[in-house]
């Protein structure tokens, strides 16, 4: 897969994201996706295929009793095995909510995601933590 094939599925993917259009986003992940959510706080850990990743998602939703989304796509940058995305992310609980940045790198192979490392302010997270 060449370097414009990697830009083409990236922008496709973040634009489905962008959109909170989760079945066409979801299509661009391996069944054996590998997320990777950084952190030393409940809600990271490495999360193997797509319904662990799924599941994952649904436990941040819970535990914030809000949700996580996305603001902002500054850049997708594509590498030759890689591409990584600047993000501006917010979570929203109630009234409340709090805009933060996050670095996502993906691995991509045949046209999908096969691995994802999500990193996020961790000055922010912990104010998600206190919501």
């Amino acid at each position: 897969m060449d370097a414009s094939s990697k830009a083409e599925v990236m922008k496709r993917y973040v634009e489905a994201f962008k959109r909170r259009d989760w079945e066409v986003a979801t299509a661009f992940w391996a069944e054996d996706i590998v997320l990777h959510a950084q952190g030393r706080n409940p809600l990271a850990g490495d999360f193997f295929g797509k319904q662990a990743f799924l599941d994952h998602v649904g436990r941040v939703s819970d535990q914030l009793g809000g949700t996580i989304e996305l603001v902002e796509v500054y850049e997708v940058l594509v590498g030759a095995e890689h591409a990584v995305a600047l993000l501006k992310g917010q979570a929203v609980r109630g009234e409340r909510s709090l805009e933060f940045d996050r670095v996502n790198v993906y691995r991509l192979q045949d046209g999908k995601i096969v691995e994802l490392w999500s990193y996020d302010d961790p000055y922010a997270v912990d104010e998600i933590q206190k919501f």
